[in-house]
């Protein structure tokens, strides 16, 4: 317990250094805009793409080269569906376990098959995040696509085959709760369990609305968030439902001995009212992602937040990421964050994952508290 405590303290006194001095300190790159699931809650695969513009390894390996001599410590290689680029996807981890960088890899299975699981495990891939959205008794009603469920805790259980012993690899499982899953959280839970995860995720949607889009220009380029009902309908819960998902949540809370040694969070869910479920709004916070975290898009354009693909700060196929994070349009883009002028940000849950000192000493002192309490 106290271990723990000094080193969240430290981490949160790291990020907000690194945040006030713009330091990149770890990196998402989009692989490909391109999706293989057609999601309720996600309009990814909506969006227009050039394929032929989507940078090749020739293009990424002087990119992740600046990286590395950036001291960027890890990679998340990001899509839609990374692994409809699966020779970039294996050759970039390759990349990341042979220059001490941490890869992570989001999957919704769909593409994933026998011999690509051996060939990321044997690439040194870091942590597998696989999203499980969907339990048999929903159906299709969540990812949009067949056999979501069954191929994933498959795939789950490929991956911790492959890994054998060794522990190199840590097997994640998230699920993005809304109004349209929530009832069934403890089952997955419990699924992602019996598969053999390492830990369970459970994340709250971000929702964004038109009215937030509409009013969050900075330097009148507006936001594209991808994540969007594409279903015509809010994923927002009623007054009821959200009386309900405070009580499964705390269920689960009281009983995570019964995951045994799977791991269960639910960072960006702490604290939540019902106000903000029925809303789908998250608490303010400042944000450490813009300032530390480099997201570069499938041709190398880096963006300061993952919702505004057209808010360019450089191109890394061009320039040094040194020339690029915490230049002027940059410093603009935090400022307004900072001030509070971006109302998509009410929306966001990732601030939630990348805290300052403050917020982490309250969330040490809450942890000691409960743990005290027993609770």
């Amino acid at each position: 317990m106290f271990e723990y405590t000094i080193s969240s303290l430290k981490r949160g006194i790291e990020k907000s250094y690194y945040s006030y001095t713009y330091t990149p300190t770890d990196a998402i790159i989009f692989l490909t805009y391109r999706c293989t699931s057609r999601c309720k809650a996600c309009n990814i695969w909506q969006r227009p793409v050039k394929i032929e513009d989507e940078l090749i390894w020739d293009d990424w390996l002087p990119i992740l080269k600046n990286l590395a001599a950036n001291k960027v410590k890890s990679i998340e290689m990001f899509g839609g569906d990374a692994l409809l680029r699966k020779d970039l996807l294996i050759k970039m981890i390759q990349f990341c376990s042979d220059n001490g960088m941490d890869s992570y890899f989001p999957t919704n299975s769909s593409s994933l098959k026998d011999e690509t699981v051996k060939e990321l495990v044997d690439a040194g891939l870091s942590t597998i995040y696989f999203s499980l959205d969907e339990v048999p008794e929903i159906g299709e009603s969540v990812r949009g696509i067949k056999r979501h469920f069954d191929r994933t805790t498959k795939c789950i259980q490929q991956f911790q085959n492959a890994r054998g012993d060794s522990g190199k690899l840590n097997i994640s499982c998230i699920t993005t709760v809304s109004s349209l899953n929530y009832k069934y959280l403890e089952s997955l839970a419990e699924y992602a369990q019996q598969a053999g995860a390492d830990e369970y995720l459970i994340r709250g949607i971000s929702e964004f609305t038109t009215d937030s889009v509409a009013t969050s220009a900075v330097n009148n380029i507006k936001p594209e968030p991808y994540f969007m009902p594409t279903d015509n309908k809010s994923h927002a819960y009623t007054t009821e439902q959200a009386e309900e998902m405070l009580g499964i949540l705390n269920r689960i809370k009281k009983t995570k001995e019964h995951y045994g040694e799977m791991i269960v969070s639910m960072e960006n869910m702490e604290n939540l009212t019902i106000q903000n479920l029925t809303t789908l709004t998250y608490p303010k916070q400042t944000c450490l992602f813009a300032t530390t975290q480099v997201v570069i898009s499938p041709y190398g354009n880096v963006l300061p937040c993952l919702y505004y693909k057209d808010y360019h700060l450089g191109n890394v196929k061009s320039q040094d990421l040194i020339k690029i994070w915490g230049n002027e349009k940059h410093r603009q883009f935090c400022q307004a964050q900072q001030n509070n002028q971006i109302s998509l940000c009410d929306h966001c849950s990732i601030k939630f994952y990348h805290k300052p000192f403050i917020p982490t000493l309250r969330d040490v002192t809450h942890n000691a508290f409960n743990k005290i309490a027993g609770i």
